[in-house]
């Protein structure tokens, strides 16, 4: 009986260990482990187990399988259209730069998502002269964690397919840069929001030290100016800049009046000039609307999904 019992004991130990519970897993550790990367437990819990309670280590860990999770379920929804997300802005501490991502999901719902708005923000904040260059900027600093990583990461947390699809920058030394969302959700952070339409403005005075004396005013009509490319969207900053090509000129926009009075935008910007001692121009503006020209599935309608449910139509 002595001999039965203790290799009962043995098999149930060696199949505990199999299971993972002779390892004994920080509790404060896996507290912290859940906190910082938002892992559920048995996942905080395995890395925990993989990395001998190692917290740094464990979060890369988990870091990597969220990549390598996403990265299958991304395979898995690459051909599926993408026709809803946000478009986000950025504008620098200094006000001299202004940068501007449209990352798209599959629906509404996701683009609504806390996690899904997180990041279009941090994207904004990330965004280079290409789409390229920005899926390789680092999100954590110094780290490993890419833009590109974190979007994968996002596809197998939330499920559904994402494209980072655009990116724009506007301004630099000697700028004055303002950014506008329509229709924001989430509120903003760091200088980031998300929205349905982005637009960028960059103003450019003649004199450097009228930008950085008179620097609170244009940054106010830089943000404005943003507001009116969202909602009036031009095509060009100026008659000269439209050159001979058939456009009326309500698409150009120094010809459109200011939406916030003065007369004409050109009015705007001289009146501007004169109270800084020197010419105030547009330098470059850019307005994106959230998965403009993507052809979105026509839903089938009740009487056609069942028409399909029965295999009458194909």
């Amino acid at each position: 009986m002595q001999r039965v019992w203790s290799g009962t004991l043995a098999r149930s130990l060696a199949a505990g260990a199999r299971r993972g519970y002779a390892f004994k897993v920080d509790i404060k550790a896996l507290k912290q482990l859940r906190e910082q990367t938002g892992a559920g437990l048995s996942k905080a819990k395995e890395a925990l187990q993989q990395t001998n309670n190692d917290l740094p280590a464990a979060a890369q860990w988990i870091e990597r399988d969220a990549v390598a999770s996403g990265a299958k379920r991304a395979a898995k929804v690459a051909n599926r259209v993408a026709g809803d997300g946000a478009v986000s802005v950025h504008v620098s501490a200094d006000g001299s730069r202004a940068t501007m991502a449209e990352l798209l999901c599959e629906t509404d719902f996701v683009a609504r998502n806390a996690a899904f708005v997180d990041l279009a923000w941090t994207i904004a904040r990330l965004a280079g002269g290409s789409v390229e260059q920005t899926r390789e900027q680092r999100v954590d600093g110094g780290g490993q964690r890419t833009v590109g990583d974190a979007v994968t990461e996002a596809i197998g947390r939330l499920g559904e397919n994402m494209v980072l699809r655009r990116v724009a920058q506007v301004g630099g030394t000697g700028c004055v840069a303002g950014g506008y969302v329509h229709m924001p959700v989430g509120g903003s952070l760091d200088g980031a929001a998300a929205g349905r339409i982005g637009a960028l403005v960059a103003l450019r005075c003649a004199a450097p030290a009228a930008t950085a004396e008179h620097g609170d005013a244009l940054a106010l009509l830089a943000r404005r100016l943003a507001q009116q490319v969202a909602g009036y969207a031009p095509r060009y900053a100026t008659l000269a800049d439209r050159g001979p090509a058939e456009c009326p000129d309500e698409l150009v926009l120094e010809t459109q009046q200011f939406l916030f009075g003065g007369g004409s935008v050109a009015e705007v910007l001289a009146d501007a000039g004169r109270a800084a001692g020197a010419p105030v121009e547009v330098a470059a503006f850019v307005r994106f609307e959230r998965a403009e020209g993507v052809e979105k599935p026509v839903a089938p309608d009740f009487a056609q999904e069942v028409r399909l449910a029965a295999g009458l139509d194909k």
